[in-house]
């Protein structure tokens, strides 16, 4: 049996060196406000920069060091209800901040 041959598959961004991800990515530009719930349901706010999205998760600058698997919530604009929610899946240190991965929950219909 022989081998697969490697496909370099073009992005429109590297967020991290190694990378899982499978769908293509989008670079983004702006911020949101982002509510870090720990274990224990203590919040943490603060202004995050979005760096990358694909449909199911956004890659973005922290100012805070984030553990995997600490629950997100996004906020942006006017809006109560969060943009969009889910679980961090990486935080790794870069410049003077945190890039972090968030998984984000699947969106149900109205």
């Amino acid at each position: 049996m022989s081998a697969q041959p490697k496909i370099d598959v073009p992005r429109l961004h590297d967020a991290f060196r190694f990378d899982r991800r499978g769908l293509r990515r989008a670079v983004e530009t702006g911020s949101a406000m982002a509510a870090f719930y720990d274990e224990d349901g203590a919040i943490s706010l603060t202004r995050v920069d979005l760096v990358d999205s694909t449909p199911r998760g956004i890659g973005m600058m922290s100012p805070l060091e984030v553990e995997p698997g600490v629950r997100v919530c996004l906020y942006s604009g006017a809006w109560p209800m969060p943009h969009r929610a889910g679980i961090v899946t990486r935080c790794v240190p870069e410049g003077e901040g945190f890039r972090v991965g968030l998984r984000c929950d699947d969106r149900a219909a109205a």
